[in-house]
């Protein structure tokens, strides 16, 4: 039931926008820090997804690949939405996946919230936290440069 509702709200706002949602194409690289086991070192992120005409709000799917000695990945949903501000505005949002972080090699839920602000012409500095919630999971930060394609 819980699913009908968000599947008849999401149909809804789509309806609404006038015109075709037009999908967008971003890739963020960065540093980051591993809370479990303490490491740091590098990640990529790609994302894509479709924008609402009407209301300023990003559905986006990514892929987060961290590049330390444990790896894994993070696959999220996310829902973006504006904040404005000069440059193109900057941005918060959060999303919901799954994934492997952390010392743990089992797959599952992983949380995301982010943030971030234009600083140049298709190009951004994003903030993100991602957090599994696994039994050994591991909270990860992510700085890093995002380029709108």
């Amino acid at each position: 039931m819980r699913r009908l509702g968000m599947l008849s709200t999401v149909l809804l706002l789509l309806a609404l926008g006038p015109g075709t949602a037009r999908a967008g194409a971003s890739a963020a690289v960065g540093v980051i820090s591993s809370s479990q086991p303490a490491s740091g070192g590098a990640m990529a992120i790609l994302s894509s997804g479709p924008s609402i005409p009407l209301l300023p709000i990003d559905f986006q799917g990514s892929l987060a690949i961290p590049v330390l000695k444990n790896g894994g990945y993070a696959l999220t949903a996310e829902m973006r939405g504006f904040t404005g501000g000069g440059f193109g505005g900057a941005y918060i949002g959060g999303g919901v996946g799954v994934g492997v972080l952390g010392s743990s090699r089992t797959i599952g839920p992983v949380f995301t919230v982010f943030a971030g602000k234009a600083i140049a012409p298709f190009t951004s500095i994003e903030l993100r936290v991602y957090q599994a919630s696994r039994d050994g999971g591991s909270t990860v930060g992510f700085l890093g440069l995002r380029f709108s394609l």
